[in-house]
């Protein structure tokens, strides 16, 4: 929220006066006069994340216990006392209260936009208004479920070589500060020039002492480059071409492209499926999307659709973006009259190219990574041991 001081109330909990729940506006209340703690506490709970997995969660148990013919309010309240995320009990309470009052479950939500997008909140309009909330509480929760396993195979393939990378960095800066000091001073000693060294050695003992004394401006100079980067990615024209870049990359490119796909696809099945209008439907889209360039050739489709195209037409003159394949099989859904069920199978093919895709980029990474630390060892071995035994054969 934009005030700090506002937070969501724990309706449930003995500790809020009857005063703040007669100021209750959506299931906000000002704890203002509370303790200095107690409004740090409440500001870390309502800024702390909830996962995809525990959303997920949620819908598919919610979507059992209404199956079973429990009312909505009584199933939120119970799944509320279930979770361990206070600040997802507390949205949960809060939705409850709402509810309670007369407000719409999708409009209670609404309420609490970065927990519960816009596509989200549409599929449970939908579902809402043509009575089988549980069914689409379901399929959302698949969905969920399925974009969760993506960000966990997309970071579980990053995990290994950041941590080599990073490994590399921190040990190579180890070796600067501590060790290639004492070895100039230990060649020095032992009857060596600097003149004499070999050039990797004076390479790195200038590399040493530079970072020795100037330490502070390479922090500087590396922050500075983080926010001018920052700066320029924020911009307009940045945000286009670094997703450009991002797009283009050999192996990573294509898998990018390939994650953005199935994200098109997959959200444009399960709003189909839910009764949504197409135009609807790509707006809720085009507002989700990670990319720029996807974003903005979904609205470009919406206005060409506005126009009487259909969606095939409308991307297809784009394949670097969406591919051939793509276009053909949502014109025949088109045809058929079978949008959402095509989609669906086409998500699940680019799920299976993804998979084979992350697999094929760690056993690139892996030998990658192994020449990368054998060069590296290569480097400091040699400029360390040769100018050692230079300085053998002095004596």
């Amino acid at each position: 929220m934009e005030d700090q001081n506002i937070n969501y109330q724990n309706l449930f909990k003995k500790s809020v006066t009857e005063d703040a729940r007669k100021n209750i506006v959506y299931g906000l209340y000002d704890n203002s006069n509370e303790s200095l703690s107690k409004r740090i506490d409440d500001f870390l709970i309502d800024h702390s994340k909830v996962s995809l997995q525990e959303k997920a969660y949620f819908f598919q148990l919610l979507a059992v216990m209404i199956d079973a013919g429990i009312d909505i309010v009584t199933a939120i309240s119970i799944l509320a006392n279930k979770t361990s995320n206070v600040r997802f009990a507390r949205v949960l309470n809060t939705i409850v209260y709402n509810v309670k009052q007369g407000t719409k479950f999708s409009v209670a939500m609404s309420h609490f936009p970065d927990l519960f997008d816009e596509m989200i909140i549409g599929v449970v309009r939908s579902g809402e208004a043509a009575g089988n909330l549980d069914k689409m509480l379901m399929k959302l929760a698949e969905q969920l479920n399925k974009t969760n396993a993506l960000q966990i195979k997309l970071i579980s393939a990053a995990v290994y070589p950041i941590m080599v990378l990073g490994v590399l960095v921190i040990a190579a800066s180890l070796m600067l500060v501590f060790v290639i000091p004492t070895l100039s001073n230990l060649l020095i000693q032992g009857g060596l020039e600097e003149k004499d060294f070999p050039l990797m050695t004076r390479v790195l003992i200038n590399s040493s002492n530079f970072l020795q004394n100037y330490w502070w401006l390479v922090i500087l100079g590396l922050v500075t480059l983080y926010f001018m980067f920052k700066v320029w990615k924020e911009s307009e024209n940045g945000k286009i071409k670094w997703d450009a870049d991002k797009l283009k990359f050999p192996v990573i490119g294509i898998l990018l492209r390939k994650v953005y796909m199935l994200r098109f696809v997959s959200n444009l099945g399960i709003l189909i499926e839910s009764g949504l209008p197409v135009i609807k439907t790509l707006e809720i889209i085009a507002q989700g999307m990670a990319s720029p360039l996807y974003s903005m050739k979904i609205w470009e489709a919406i206005n060409q659709i506005k126009n009487g195209k259909k969606i095939s037409e409308s991307i297809e003159d784009a394949p670097f973006l969406f591919d051939r394949t793509v276009t053909q099989m949502l014109s025949v859904g088109e045809q058929t009259a079978s949008i959402g069920k095509i989609s669906e199978k086409i998500a699940t093919q680019y799920d299976l190219e993804i998979d084979n895709s992350l697999k094929g980029l760690m056993s690139l990474f892996e030998p990658v990574m192994i020449i990368l630390v054998g060069l590296t060892v290569a480097v400091l071995a040699l400029a360390i041991m040769t100018p050692i035994f230079q300085m053998s054969q002095l004596v």
